[in-house]
């Protein structure tokens, strides 16, 4: 079914994918460039039925790198429409206010309107709440701004009415204090969001209208979906909308909504519910980035369009490969792009670095003679540089000392939820196959290899090594890494986990090293919980929100959690540990080390690269240890610097 055709209103799309809005960041100026065409473009040529931008409705509702309908040039909101439409694809315009949604220091002197001053938990600034004037502005700036897109050539409008932004706020019992008609206690704050809704119904006519809603705040002591589906009636009923996308909670809610975490296509029953009360089509969102997951929840009649933006972001071609049966670029729902964007940056993928640099990559240039280059690695890094390689036109060697691609990737692969990594490296395998790159695997891309190569240009991605921390009386016996407990056999970590196993390290691998023998403790009749020690203030510094659903997770599974603390001493069974100037012992059979690594670099070999006046470079942890996002960004950074040299 996804791959068949479907109207809204009049508007027949020829597919069920629908790419949803994601902030960029790009706006510069008052006009779109060619950054912003050739990133759309690139997703309307890869099969998407339609692409949804953002534009603010003014340039108070603004986000960083946002355009606005006040200010853009219409004329590149035109070209726009005309570049999407070359390829048998609609455009959607959200149209969007940020409300309280912002960094104060990112708003720059305009001011953040909300229905009451109640501060976002996520970004602190008390707004100022909406005068009669502001109310008035903003519901016209809405009008003239849906006016605009069927102006220029846009195919729908979509208004935000989710997420906690601005129309969402007047739901909300916590947000909108208002004692006016507009107020909460007045049909639940409904009433101004339902009047933007007409305003914008009477400065279009017969043009389709979507609204995008939350379906619950998700919040404790939020509105829930019967609000959103009231609301939604009523906005049918008057003729105001002609579709809806379906969202899960707000920002700052504490349930995942689009991490890893979240089961795919785990938030489309919330559509489900509307579409079974409602007679418009309705949009499905959250974690739907694969055909099965798409094809049920159509075939279960919980939506009529699937729609996702981060597999887009991730792979622009996602749905004409995934048509074509060829593998694609996954979205990892890593949230790295979710964290740009609310940090005020240019979005990002961690996995795909081309993602807002298609216009750079249309440009490129391949080198005029087939010299070879030569990466030496297997990893994120690794398959990166030789991809970039091939691309720029070198006859390219990956030399891989394993038996299979993907370095460290294929042990983050191991812990919960984190399987569809190994869905990235089989892709990047693939495409390397494609692009005629030799691949050695169990070869050694020692100097002596070379020495008898010779190429043109030699890429060190070696990666990095764990780095224990000297722990005076512990033995090898006793003492393993995380990478080393990820590799073992099922019936040795069985037999670990019959006694006492303590995790040094309260960083994504400590945590995610305790997750993954968590799942093991149900085959083990009697266990001692286990122990994570991290020598930071807080659990997952280095995971961002991405930490706290795993947290919750291992709490729930009786992990125990030690922070500020630092392991200085082994004696028989007792490990003692320093907190503070306190000095304590926990009880340990096992001790894993799942801190610090240090780059692997081959020093013999950079030395004669160097001596013989020999291109090189050395990247991802080689250079400087992060994780895959990093190391891939890092590879591919350096075709770009290649490129414009």
């Amino acid at each position: 079914m996804v791959f068949t055709p479907f109207r809204i209103r009049e508007l027949e799309l020829k597919n069920r994918w629908i790419m949803l809005a994601m902030h960029t960041g790009f706006a510069g100026g008052n006009a779109l460039t060619e950054r912003d065409y050739a990133y759309y473009e690139e997703i309307a040529k890869g099969g998407a039925a339609a692409v949804t931008c953002l534009l603010a409705v003014n340039e108070a509702g603004a986000l960083k790198g946002m355009y606005d309908a006040e200010t853009v040039d219409k004329e590149s909101l035109k070209t726009l429409a005309d570049r999407v439409h070359a390829h048998d694809c609609k455009l959607i315009v959200q149209l969007f206010h940020c409300g309280r949604n912002e960094n104060e220091k990112n708003h720059g002197e305009k001011p953040l309107l909300a229905p009451s001053a109640v501060a976002s938990p996520i970004f602190k600034t008390e707004p100022k709440e909406m005068t009669a004037e502001d109310l008035s502005a903003t519901k016209n700036a809405f009008a003239k701004a849906a006016a605009l897109c069927k102006e220029i050539g846009a195919d729908m409008v979509e208004i935000s009415a989710s997420a906690g932004y601005l129309l969402s706020e007047f739901f909300s019992p916590i947000t909108n204090l208002r004692e006016d008609v507009y107020g909460y206690k007045n049909e639940n704050g409904m009433t101004y969001p339902l009047e933007v809704l007409a305003a914008v119904r009477d400065a279009v006519g017969e043009y389709p209208v979507l609204v995008k809603v939350s379906a619950a705040q998700m919040v404790e002591g939020g509105y829930e979906l019967t609000d959103t589906l009231m609301f939604c009636k009523k906005a049918v009923d008057a003729g105001s909308i002609d579709g809806i996308t379906v969202t899960g909670g707000w920002h700052e809610s504490l349930i995942e909504q689009i991490s890893y975490h979240v089961s795919k296509g785990a938030y489309a029953p919330f559509a489900g519910i509307l579409k079974k009360y409602l007679n418009v089509p309705v949009i499905a969102c959250n974690r739907i980035h694969d055909a099965e997951t798409a094809e049920r929840l159509l075939a279960e009649g919980l939506c009529d369009f699937c729609g996702t933006a981060r597999a887009f972001l991730a792979d622009p071609a996602f749905a004409n490969k995934m048509q074509e049966g060829k593998p694609y670029l996954p979205c990892q729902g890593c949230n790295k792009c979710i964290a740009a964007v609310l940090k005020g940056e240019e979005i990002t993928c961690a996995f795909n670095p081309e993602a807002g640099r298609e216009e750079f990559e249309n440009q490129r240039r391949k080198i005029a003679t087939r010299k070879e280059c030569i990466v030496i690695g297997g990893g994120p890094a690794a398959m990166e540089a030789a991809k970039k390689s091939a691309e720029r036109g070198f006859k390219t060697t990956i030399v891989c000392k394993e038996k299979e691609l993907g370095g460290q990737l294929r042990l983050a692969a191991l812990p919960p939820k984190k399987g569809d990594l190994l869905k990235y490296i089989d892709y990047m395998k693939y495409t390397l196959e494609e692009l005629g790159v030799n691949i050695l695997t169990e070869t050694e891309g020692t100097l002596d290899f070379i020495k008898d190569k010779t190429p043109y240009f030699t890429v060190l991605a070696t990666g990095s090594q764990p780095e224990k921390q000297s722990i005076e009386g512990l033995s090898d016996e006793k003492y393993f890494t995380a990478q080393e407990v990820l590799q073992m056999k099922e019936e040795k970590i069985e037999e670990l986990l019959q006694g006492e196993v303590v995790i040094l390290g309260g960083g994504a691998i400590g945590l995610e090293t305790a997750a993954f023998l968590a799942e093991r403790l149900e085959t083990v009749e009697e266990y001692s919980p286990i122990k994570v020690i991290g020598k930071e203030k807080k659990m997952g510094m280095d995971m961002g929100a991405m930490a706290r659903p795993l947290l919750n997770d291992l709490k729930r599974k009786g992990i125990s959690m030690l922070t500020t603390t630092e392991a200085t001493l082994m004696e028989d069974r007792k490990l003692y540990v320093k907190i503070g100037a306190m000095t304590m012992f926990v009880s340990a059979d096992t001790v894993i080390w799942a801190g610090g690594s240090e780059s692997s670099v081959d020093t013999e070999l950079t030395m004669w690269l160097m001596d013989e006046r020999m291109s090189y470079a050395i990247v991802g942890d080689a250079n400087e240890v992060g994780d895959g996002g990093n190391a891939i960004h890092d590879a591919y950074d350096l075709f770009t610097r290649m490129y414009l040299a």
